[in-house]
């Protein structure tokens, strides 16, 4: 499903959550879901997980938005996505006898379509498809955080624009992983550097999609106390929707991420 789209589509809910009814913005994102679902299935059959990844996309910020309006925390909101994700990569590899097997066929029909299109892979093919097979679990946790998360602060802030312009922004430039969550981040990328761990590498980018949502605040923060100009904030979202540039800029914004965690006084948001 198209990025934009599927943006919108969970925000919609969220702002009914904060705004209006709990119940509403639970019918109004499993409608959305099921319509998503059908679509999805219309045109690959065969692939029934997919209704649950729907589900969850639609779902999980509207339960976020819930969160939120109960508790007045977008941090605590923050950490519990991160965590929720963690456990569901967990779940997955002590549910499937070969988390990575699942995706090689997958990978296999990518490759050949590529290649039918006359774009052709140097090198041990086979080799390369299980490297992207042992990624896949965490590239889509991470992405499925990152859409979660991004529907939820979508929704909040059209909340803010309602209730009370500004609010938001001050909310958002607070994110931070906290005491907890950034220990285990770090004792995870110390392990994931020393074994050789399908489970560690599919966490560890959870762990880089978590900390970019961080690095992202810090620079909104930098912006607002003046030390950042808008102009590298505008190129920081620009380079954050060009393919080529995308990751890179991501791993800045996670080591960013990581270092404000440590580094920022507890008393400037935490």
């Amino acid at each position: 499903m198209p990025v934009p789209f599927m943006l919108l589509a969970g925000a919609i809910p969220v702002l009914m959550a904060l705004r209006f009814d709990a119940k509403l913005a639970l019918a109004i994102a499993v409608t959305g879901a099921a319509a998503g679902i059908w679509v999805v299935l219309s045109v690959a059959r065969g692939v029934h997980w997919v209704a649950f990844g729907m589900l969850l996309l639609f779902v999980g910020p509207v339960l976020l938005g819930i969160l939120l309006r109960t508790t007045r925390s977008l941090n605590l909101c923050f950490q519990v996505a991160v965590l929720a994700t963690a456990v569901g990569l967990l779940i997955v590899y002590a549910v499937l006898p070969d988390p990575a097997g699942v995706w090689v066929e997958l990978l296999k029909r990518v490759v050949a379509s590529m290649a039918d299109a006359g774009l052709r892979i140097e090198g041990n093919v086979d080799a390369l498809v299980q490297v992207w097979a042992r990624t896949m679990w965490g590239a889509l946790a991470a992405m499925t955080l990152g859409m979660v998360l991004g529907s939820l602060f979508l929704g909040g802030w059209w909340h803010s624009l309602l209730q009370a312009p500004g609010s938001f922004g001050s909310e958002y430039r607070a994110l931070r992983l906290g005491l907890v969550l950034g220990i285990a981040v770090t004792v995870l990328f110390v392990a994931a550097l020393l074994v050789d761990s399908g489970l560690l590498a599919s966490l560890a980018w959870v762990a880089f999609a978590a900390l970019s949502f961080q690095g992202l605040a810090a620079a909104h923060r930098s912006k607002a106390g003046g030390k950042l100009n808008r102009g590298w904030l505008t190129a920081i979202y620009v380079l954050l929707i060009v393919p080529l540039s995308m990751s890179v800029t991501v791993f800045v914004l996670a080591i960013w991420g990581f270092a404000d965690n440590w580094l920022r006084p507890k008393a400037q948001g935490a």
